[in-house]
């Protein structure tokens, strides 16, 4: 009996240690397999070439490479220039990306994360986490939240959530997600001043706004988005009203000023998918994407009303100043003999007409192009 009882025990102990040496081989492979998931990742988010490519890796890719049921992005952006990158690329940001967020504030970012860089692993809780992700269409049980940051400053959160409950639960890959989390900050960060500098020979010196170059090569692809979504389009032509008595009146470096703060306001009142551009002087265009003409001269309004009832500063004394716009506008159907060039010809032209014809009518106001554009002979 005694020593079937060892001969047992022996089994019992060899079981145990096979068991437990097949815990690790699996432990191993899984860990390996992570590991393989998350260099393919990095590779994805190096090779990314714009803002809008990376952006579509950590939404798609990730997704797909990590077997995920949803993936949303949440991206600091106080001054909306995250988003004026992407229109400047000719993206809608909400229209490209539902599940892209912005979010205004470093606090709103951090209150997520309980004082802590660490990835948040926890099950979904709808009163907490709705906000980061809005286009829930999942029933979603488990999250886990990335924070990026680089050199201290919060860049934003990156999101994964799945169906299974135990899916992220505490302690699962915490090292993997956090140096994902560190890759995926420096790649933002690199992309987005990469994009800044590319776009340095398209920005007006002076206002800090589009300059003719740009707004010249954005045309004729906002007329293509328009033909190809049957959207109308509107264009604004803006005139600085006696701006060399301006000049004249309070010197050349507060003339400066002024058209700073003018750009300013224009830029303020516009959508960032609009287009806005110093055109040349004290000249300004703007094209206003999905807008119908009788929307487009209740904007004109608001920038003219804004101007006038919000005199340009600069030390010392405030400058009367007002502006003359005119407001011409696309419609469908498109007439295919006419080049895309023509019709952002035309387009121009007439904002340019009605524009002089608001200068000849006495200035400080609108003037709507007597005939709207039509491309259909």
């Amino acid at each position: 009996m005694k020593m079937k009882s060892k001969k047992s025990k022996a089994r019992k102990k060899k079981n145990s240690a096979n068991q437990r040496y097949k815990t690790l081989i699996q432990q191993a492979w899984s860990n390996e397999t992570i590991l393989r998931q998350f260099q393919s990742m990095e590779l994805h988010l190096m090779r990314s070439e714009s803002l809008a490519e990376l952006i579509r890796v950590l939404l798609e890719q990730s997704k797909e490479n990590f077997d995920l049921g949803l993936v949303t992005l949440n991206l600091l952006d106080p001054d909306s220039e995250i988003q004026r990158l992407l229109c400047q690329s000719g993206i809608d940001p909400a229209q490209s990306y539902p599940n892209l967020t912005f979010t205004l504030t470093e606090e709103k970012i951090q209150s997520f994360f309980k004082d802590s860089a660490s990835p948040q692993l926890s099950q979904y809780d709808p009163l907490i986490h709705a906000a980061l992700f809005p286009q829930l269409s999942l029933p979603i049980k488990s999250i886990a939240l990335l924070l990026l940051q680089h050199d201290k400053r919060i860049i934003g959160c990156l999101n994964f959530a799945d169906t299974l409950p135990d899916r992220f639960s505490k302690n699962t890959a915490t090292d993997f997600l956090q140096h994902l989390s560190e890759v995926i900050s420096v790649c933002i960060d690199m992309t987005i001043l990469r994009e800044k500098l590319r776009n340095i020979g398209l920005e007006d010196g002076l206002t800090g706004i589009n300059n003719r170059r740009f707004f010249d090569q954005r045309l004729p692809e906002e007329i293509s988005r328009s033909q190809r979504y049957q959207k109308p389009l509107s264009c604004l032509f803006i005139d600085v009203d006696h701006f060399k008595n301006i000049n004249d009146t309070y010197g050349h470096a507060n003339g400066d000023l002024i058209l700073k703060q003018i750009a300013s306001t224009i830029r303020q009142t516009l959508r960032v998918t609009d287009v806005v551009g110093r055109y040349g002087g004290e000249e300004f265009t703007a094209l206003l994407t999905e807008t119908e003409e009788a929307q487009a001269l209740e904007v004109a309004e608001r920038i003219r009303q804004r101007i006038e009832n919000h005199p340009p500063e600069f030390p010392g004394q405030k400058a009367p100043v007002t502006v003359s716009i005119g407001v011409s506008g696309l419609r469908f159907p498109f007439d295919h003999t006419k080049s895309i060039a023509e019709v952002g010809a035309s387009l121009m032209a007439t904002a340019d007409n009605a524009l002089y014809q608001a200068k000849q009518a006495g200035r400080n106001c609108i003037i709507h192009a007597k005939q709207t554009i039509n491309t259909k002979k």
